[in-house]
């Protein structure tokens, strides 16, 4: 496929670079001017100042005048992959063009701009040899011309190209954590129905008061429903609504404490990130014919973290090895991918038995308010 085809149509200069070009072409014919005239002054040729002035005035701004020729005409033939004799041969054709188009400017203006100026006719000579003399100088324009065009587009269009593929990475990603959090959303429903239905027949008293913070904690949820962070005080009121719907279910056997660091409650966390650890605490933790457990939330500042702990007075988790539940249910992997999605390796996700019986669930998160999600290894 034509490489042009790939190009955004607006692959002009903007205005600000042929304010450039027009100090640098005004640059290059200083310096071309300064070397002709101290040639003459260094032969003792006087006087020669207005017109070797106005000789390189016409020749650096009619090449300037038909720049953007050049790169129009660049930019239609320079990509094609049709051989490259054919790209060479359009080119020389394209250059033979240019080098025409530029004496005859330089030789009409000289012609009216002379007399103007008191110089008096100008002699550009037999316009037959003039214009394969030029050429030999034309040519060397053209093909630098050509070749830093060449070099920039290229460049242009694999920056673009990156942009394009990081753009995509990341629209990627924020669709793979969109459906983690949407995947999340029904799971903590559905459990959440299951424990006011495995209540409903013993207490409807306590089933329609369950039943009514229900309503109050999907509210909640559904007002931060396209965040994927929300501040850490709105997820403590979710957790909380949780936690009385649970403490109605395990009435006196259980008990919840909070020890969250005031400062913190503008800090972003992801949404929902409590609810699934807590369940999982009540799901090993309250184990049939078990006493009283006691749950703690925590929330503290540490080394520009923010320290999320969920601990409990339960029976632990079975086995040697508790990481081993990250395979196991949906809430604790879909916790462990949201992490990785929104903070990379800037955040810390362990579960382990307490010495003094019970679990211990760590999140540690980079501590921020901004609403931009902190990814560092998508």
């Amino acid at each position: 496929m034509v490489m042009t085809q790939t190009m955004p149509s607006s692959s002009r200069p903007p205005r600000f670079s042929w304010g450039l070009f027009f100090l640098l072409f005004t640059a290059l014919g200083f310096l071309s001017f300064s070397y002709r005239y101290l040639d003459d002054l260094a032969r003792g040729h006087m006087g020669t100042f207005p017109r070797r002035l106005l000789e390189e005035a016409t020749r650096v701004y009619s090449v300037l005048l038909l720049l953007p020729l050049i790169l129009r005409f660049a930019r239609v033939y320079l990509f094609e992959k049709k051989g490259w004799l054919l790209l060479v041969s359009k080119h020389l054709a394209g250059a033979v063009a240019f080098s025409a188009a530029h004496t005859t400017i330089m030789a009409f203006s000289r012609h009216f701009l002379f007399p103007l100026v008191g110089q008096g006719p100008y002699d550009y000579g037999i316009m037959f040899f003039r214009y394969p003399m030029e050429l030999s100088n034309d040519l060397i324009s053209y093909t630098v011309f050509v070749t830093v065009f060449y070099y920039l587009e290229r460049l242009r269009i694999a920056q673009a190209q990156q942009l394009a593929a990081a753009k995509l990475q990341t629209e990627l990603a924020q669709a793979q954590l969109e459906n983690l959090r949407l995947e999340l959303q029904p799971h903590f429903l559905f459990n959440t129905l299951n424990t006011i239905s495995s209540v409903m027949y013993e207490d409807v008293r306590a089933a329609d008061a369950m039943t009514t913070q229900l309503s109050d904690l999907l509210r909640l949820t559904l007002q931060a429903s396209r965040a994927h962070e929300i501040p850490l005080a709105e997820e403590l009121q979710i957790t909380r609504l949780y936690l009385d719907l649970m403490q109605k279910r395990f009435e006196n056997k259980l008990r919840v404490s909070y020890a969250i660091d005031p400062s913190l409650n503008e800090t972003l966390v992801p949404q929902l990130i409590l609810q699934p650890l807590l369940e999982n605490s009540l799901r090993h933790g309250m184990k049939s014919g078990n006493g009283a457990m006691e749950l703690s939330i925590t929330a503290h500042r540490e080394n520009g973290s923010l320290i999320l702990q969920v601990c409990d007075t339960g029976c632990g988790l079975a086995g040697d090895n508790p990481g081993q539940l990250f395979g196991h249910g949906l809430g604790l992997s879909n916790i462990r991918d949201r992490l990785a999605h929104l903070y990379g390796e800037r955040q810390k996700f362990s579960i382990t038995n307490r010495p003094s019986g019970g679990a211990e669930v760590t999140l540690r998160v980079p501590l921020h308010t901004s609403t931009q999600i902190h990814r560092t290894s998508e």
